[in-house]
């Protein structure tokens, strides 16, 4: 039969308080269990531990495992360290001398916490006055950019405005030069064509001076 060392819930709702026992690994939580070791009480400021060290080694020397919630608990009360130390076979003066270590770094550990916890409710307030000052400074800049980028924009508009005109300006003059350059070279055409409605106009002349010249030949 596995063994496992957890907690088994009892007290009234939203008011827990829990017996710390040995029980059979199959067996529901708040069901039977083989022995009660201790009790864990999680309502007071700094919870409450209780527990038979000598029936806590004597289960976990007979294989029983604990649950995550029993380990964590025994190693805030420095239990677990001291069954490391014991199975070491450390002698007591040892295990004495390594647990009053501990508990000064335990001592110091939290009096870090109480430190931390103080420090940031002294900031509180100044953060909570600070917070609305950045909030109107931001709020100003963003009005600034805002005016800025409108101004950038109009700008730009009245300077795209007068360049059509200016490309219309500057097309103008190139159709009026273009122009005349057509009706000029369209007028020597003209010209030319006269010269040639008066050759065809005398070569048709001709014949009848050869039809003349045949006819006295036939008289002779």
């Amino acid at each position: 039969m596995a063994v496992r060392i957890r907690l088994m819930r009892m007290g009234r709702k939203k008011l827990p308080l829990y017996r710390i026992v040995v029980a059979d690994s199959k067996a529901p939580r708040d069901g039977r269990y083989i022995e009660i070791i201790g009790r864990y009480n999680p309502l007071p400021k700094k919870a409450e531990v209780v527990v038979d060290e000598g029936r806590l080694f004597k289960w976990l020397d007979d294989g029983a495992n604990m649950s995550d919630t029993v380990k964590n608990l025994m190693r805030q009360q420095g239990l677990t360290l001291k069954y490391e130390l014991i199975k070491r076979d450390a002698d007591e003066a040892t295990v004495n001398k390594e647990l009053q270590k501990w508990e000064m770094a335990r001592q110091e550990r939290d009096k870090r916490i109480q430190e931390a916890k103080a420090s940031k409710k002294a900031a509180a307030p100044e953060q909570q006055q600070l917070e609305p000052e950045a909030e109107a400074e931001a709020k100003v800049e963003s009005k600034a950019e805002t005016k800025v980028e409108a101004e950038a924009e109009a700008e730009g508009k009245t300077e795209a405005a007068p360049a059509p005109a200016a490309e219309e300006a500057t097309a103008q003059p190139e159709e009026e030069v273009v122009e005349p350059k057509k009706e000029e070279a369209a007028a020597p055409e003209a010209k030319a064509d006269p010269v040639e409605t008066d050759a065809a106009s005398e070569t048709p002349a001709e014949e009848p001076e050869q039809d003349a010249a045949a006819e006295s030949k036939d008289e002779k």
